[in-house]
C-alpha cells in the first residue's frame, strides 16, 4: 500500500537512475534550474512549474491525485477520456481500481513533451554526431514538437479523472529510459554482426514475442535480414521523433543500422537514402517493455497490483 505520490516520487528517481546521461548529469541539471529559479520576481515563480526542480521530465507527471491510498494500479499505454470511463465501469462492477498510470502523456506533461528532447543531442553524440549538428537540429525538431502540441486540448484527460475521482499519473520519458538501457546492454552484450541476429536475439524478450503475433513489431522496414549490422544508434527514448536531417551525420559516424520503436515518412526516406538498415522492434511492445521494467521495482517496493489496458501486456521479471 501507498500513495500515489509516493509511488511517482520512486519512478523519476528510477528514470533517473536508467537516463543515458547518467544520474550525476540530470542532478547537476537540476541543481542549476534550482539557481535560475531563485533569481526570478515572485510572480514569475507563482507560476513557475515546481516540480521541473525535482523531475527533468517534463513529460511525466502526476495528472490528479485523490490523496487516497494506492493498492491496485489500472495501466495503460494510451490511457485517455476513454480508459478513465473504463477504469469507472470496472469498479461499478467491482473490481479494485485506486489509480491510473499512463505510459503515453496527457495534461501538463503532454505540453511539455518537447522538453525532454534535448537529451536526443547526447544520444546522438553518444553515436558519433558531432555535437553542433546533433544540437542544431534536435532544437530545430523539438521547437516544431512544441508549436505542434501546442494547440491540443490536454486536460480532457485529467478533467474526466476530476470528474469520476481516479488519480491519475503518466511516466514516459522515465520508462522509455529503462527501455533504452535494457536494450543498450543487450545488444552490447550480445554483440549482433547481421540484422538477423538483433531479430534473434529480441524475439527472445516476451514484449516482442508478442509483437509479432501481433504482426505490430520486429519488422525491417530498410535493408536486409542478412545486412552487417554496423554500430547501432537506438531510438527509444528522447520524448518522439527526432530530425530527419540526422540520418546523414549518422552514416557518417559509422552506423549501419537503426533500431526504433516506430519511424515517421520524413525519417524513414533519410534513413533510406542513407543506405541504413531500418529495424523497427514495434511501439506498444517497446513502450511494454519499458513499463514492465519499471513496474518489477514498484511491485517489490510497494506490493501493488497491476491491471493491463490500452495496449499494455504485463510480463513480470521479479
Amino acid at each position: 500500500m501507498a500513495l500515489l505520490k509516493e509511488i511517482y516520487g520512486f519512478a523519476v528517481q528510477e528514470g533517473m537512475k536508467e537516463d543515458p546521461r547518467g544520474d550525476g548529469e540530470l542532478k547537476k541539471k537540476l541543481a542549476a534550474l534550482k539557481e535560475d529559479f531563485e533569481k526570478l520576481n515572485k510572480e514569475e515563480k507563482e507560476i513557475f512549474d515546481k516540480e521541473r526542480l525535482s523531475n527533468p521530465f517534463d513529460d511525466s507527471r502526476i495528472l490528479f491525485d485523490t490523496g487516497k491510498d494506492v493498492k491496485t494500479l489500472m495501466v495503460g499505454i494510451d490511457v485517455e477520456t476513454q480508459e478513465v470511463l473504463l477504469a469507472d465501469r470496472l469498479r461499478e462492477k467491482g473490481t479494485s481500481i485506486d489509480a491510473l498510470i499512463a505510459h503515453h502523456p496527457e495534461g501538463r506533461a503532454l505540453a511539455g513533451l518537447y522538453g525532454v528532447m534535448v537529451m536526443q543531442t547526447d544520444t546522438l553524440v553518444m553515436s558519433g554526431v558531432p555535437v553542433a549538428h546533433a544540437n542544431a537540429y534536435t532544437h530545430e525538431r523539438l521547437r516544431d514538437v512544441n508549436r505542434g502540441v501546442s494547440g491540443i486540448n490536454h486536460s480532457r484527460t485529467e478533467e474526466a479523472a476530476k470528474f469520476l475521482g481516479i488519480s491519475i499519473a503518466c511516466l514516459h520519458t522515465i520508462t522509455d529510459n529503462h527501455v533504452y538501457t535494457f536494450l543498450t546492454k543487450l545488444l552490447d552484450k550480445e554483440k549482433p554482426k547481421t540484422v538477423r541476429d538483433i531479430y534473434n536475439i529480441l524475439i527472445k524478450i516476451p514484449e516482442y514475442r508478442w509483437a509479432v503475433e501481433k504482426d505490430a513489431g520486429l519488422k525491417l522496414f530498410n535493408g536486409s535480414m542478412d545486412n552487417p549490422v554496423g554500430k547501432i544508434h537506438l531510438e527509444m527514448t528522447g520524448g518522439t521523433e527526432g530530425s530527419e536531417k540526422v540520418y546523414e551525420k549518422l552514416a557518417n559516424a559509422g552506423i549501419g543500422t537503426i533500431v526504433a520503436m516506430h519511424m515517421g515518412d520524413k525519417q524513414f526516406e533519410e534513413a533510406k537514402k542513407n543506405n541504413l538498415n531500418v529495424f523497427v522492434a514495434g511501439h506498444m511492445s517497446s513502450d511494454s517493455l519499458g513499463m514492465n521494467l519499471l513496474l518489477d521495482k514498484v511491485e517489490k517496493k510497494f506490493g501493488v497490483k497491476i491491471i493491463e489496458c490500452s495496449g499494455f501486456k504485463r510480463v513480470k521479471r521479479n
